[in-house]
């Protein structure tokens, strides 16, 4: 009897960890650890220990997940409660546990204090031949007998070995009927999806179900005064990404605005609907209210209903909650009596506490149903935002989550809750930044 594997046979593809995550071209959040989100789901890079352990060990090389070479010099800072103890074991072990170097870290000058101290180690290894992982652990025994740390005193972090063995020569059959087989560091299967493939033009794509998104272009625009000019636009770069209705695996196969739903490219805003008792709307679709303009204005009508994919959180140029407190010279003032040429608080360039002036203010209507972002810092700072409002290092409120530091402190709660305040606010602040602080929280601004 002989076995013939179809197509429907074809595993589904799940992304189970940050590596995959991040392999299948989902957006990654530079926060520390760094965090991936595929669909409803985030997954957060494996750091080891190192952060439970900084209140003892500070490493500054080899950093989590590096790719080491021989000899691997290791350099850090760490401290006792009297001293620093003036040496301690350095092991690095394979992906089994198996101890493949050692050393000794000793301390680079004075050593007889509670500070922290330079430290440095030298280790030269071999990889087993035959090791079916190029990954590792670095362990960094640093005895507490003070009990100064109230973790295990062993800080450990992944580490990756520069020689790979050879993958294996599997291979995996995709939805459209190719095969792909393992390759990358860690011989993971290749991305069975076209989309991404460099293009000038739809033909150099595999197929029709894809189109050329621009990434880069020129041409000639041409004044409505010259009826005999002809414009003219040629893209210089682009990405092959799939149309409406075809077969994905994640939100960046498919062309921009759409999303990977049940592995099908899906716009999530359909048609218009009359409101939250319309059931018209297509499956996996509910009928809610769409954004307000940018800046409210006094009789604006409010915002229509459009079928939208549930789960799906719209980006609106919304803000601030009502009665959220700005930081100025002459106190904290609600972010709803802030005016035009208000004197307030900002930052300059050098990250320096200034004073500012008020440019601009919007007033936005909130569409039923919005959710806010509430956030919590471990200092106490917390604040009631929008989840797409841009913070000071080019995320959003939205992607903060659990763990994240931000602003120099920790987020020890984000989530999403309703919020029936009428309106949103923000302001524009003069200078070089234009940062100012929200609840002592410091945010950039939606306008410009």
């Amino acid at each position: 009897m002989t076995w013939k594997l179809t197509k429907k046979e074809a595993p589904p593809f799940r992304i189970t960890n940050f590596e995959e995550c991040a392999k299948a071209g989902n957006p990654v959040m530079e926060s520390y650890p760094r965090q991936c989100r595929h669909g409803d789901k985030t997954f957060t890079e494996n750091i080891g220990n190192e952060l439970e352990k900084r209140d003892l060990v500070r490493l500054s090389t080899p950093r989590p997940n590096q790719v080491i070479q021989n000899p691997l010099t290791i350099k850090g800072e760490a401290r006792g409660f009297w001293f620093f103890e003036a040496s301690f074991p350095v092991i690095l072990t394979d992906w089994d546990g198996r101890i493949i170097a050692q050393s000794i870290a000793t301390a680079n000058g004075e050593w007889m204090t509670s500070e922290f101290v330079p430290f440095e180690a030298t280790l030269t290894f071999t990889l087993d031949k035959d090791a079916y992982s190029n990954r590792g652990t670095l362990i960094l025994r640093k005895d507490n007998p003070s009990g100064l740390s109230e973790h295990d005193d062993a800080l450990e972090i992944p580490v990756i070995f520069a020689e790979v063995a050879a993958c294996t020569q599997e291979a995996r059959l995709c939805p459209d009927g190719s095969y792909v087989s393992r390759t990358g560091p860690n011989c993971e299967f290749a991305s069975c999806s076209s989309a991404g493939i460099s293009c000038q033009k739809d033909s150099d794509c595999p197929s029709t179900q894809y189109i050329c998104e621009e990434l880069q272009g020129v041409g000639t625009a041409c004044p409505s005064t010259d009826p005999s000019c002809v414009s003219t636009h040629t893209i210089i770069k682009g990405g092959c990404k799939l149309k409406e209705g075809n077969q994905c695996r994640v939100d960046l196969d498919c062309a921009s605005g759409d999303l990977c739903n049940k592995n099908i490219c899906t716009s999530p805003i359909g048609k218009q609907c009359t409101g939250p008792s319309d059931k018209s709307c297509p499956t996996d679709f509910e009928c809610v209210q769409g954004c307000g303009s940018p800046v409210g204005y006094p009789g604006e009508p409010p915002p229509p209903y459009f079928c939208q994919l549930k789960g799906y959180i719209r980006t609106c140029p919304i803000c601030l909650a009502k009665n959220t407190l700005i930081d100025t010279p002459q106190g904290a003032i609600p972010v709803q009596e802030i005016q035009k040429w208000t004197p307030i608080w900002t930052v300059n360039q050098s990250g320096e506490r200034v004073p500012g002036i008020v440019i601009k203010t919007s007033k936005t209507p909130v569409p039923r149903g919005h959710k806010m972002a509430e956030l919590v810092l471990d200092d106490g700072r917390a604040l009631l935002v929008s989840p797409g409002h841009p913070t000071i290092d080019e995320r959003t409120a939205g992607d903060l989550v659990e763990s994240d530091i931000y602003n120099g402190a920790r987020v020890v709660s984000a989530q999403l809750i309703p919020y029936d305040g009428g309106y949103t606010y923000d302001l524009l602040v003069s200078g070089g930044t234009g940062f100012y602080f929200a609840n002592g929280i410091l945010l950039d601004s939606t306008l410009r």
